[in-house]
């Protein structure tokens, strides 16, 4: 088993996602949005953001919830997206800006449907995307994110939320640096 081809290093995903949190504070204060985690993948960027988000402004209080959405199985084939978890009964979108914080854009399958489901399922008055990693591929359906950490080839990556279910369930999803899957 070969190891990883490592595009970004920890130390460069972390200087990434604090310029990140500065982009974000500047772009959004005294507008109080909704942080809304794609789990599984999305819960090592957006909790690293949060705390970034709070040492650069210990006034923002950024409000976080989680919905979970399924594209991608083992396979490493998207199919259409279903919704597993919804936000929590108290958390309300309504007539807020809602930032989705995901690892990664790729074919804009998952944005999609959690921009649609956001709007008119909870009432967002604004649905903005930031990922961690935004793929160089042709998306109709969601060009590109807000706000983005990375580019990158349209290829399998790893960690910081990606994980590579051909070594096992879960393997590199938490490894801090981002790589292609070599397996």
């Amino acid at each position: 088993m070969t190891p990883d081809t490592i595009l970004h290093t920890s130390s460069q995903v972390t200087q990434r996602i604090d310029e990140l949190a500065q982009e974000i504070i500047t772009r959004y204060k005294n507008q109080n949005p909704l942080f809304v985690c794609l789990l599984r993948g999305g819960a090592p960027f957006a909790t690293q953001l949060m705390f970034a988000i709070t040492k650069h402004d210990p006034e923002f209080h950024p409000e976080l919830d989680y919905m979970t959405i399924k594209t991608y199985g083992d396979e490493r084939v998207d199919r259409t997206p279903e919704l597993i978890a919804d936000l929590l009964p108290t958390t309300s979108a309504d007539n807020r800006t809602v930032i989705i914080l995901d690892d990664v854009l790729d074919k804009g399958g998952t944005a999609t449907f959690a921009h649609q489901y956001l709007t008119e399922r909870h009432n967002a008055a604004n649905v903005d995307l930031v990922v961690l990693v935004q793929k160089t591929v042709n998306r109709p359906t969601y060009p590109t994110a807000t706000l983005y950490g990375f580019e990158a080839p349209a290829e399998w990556l790893t960690g910081m939320g990606m994980d590579n279910s051909n070594i096992a369930k879960e393997a590199s999803r938490w490894t801090q640096s981002i790589g292609i899957a070599n397996s």
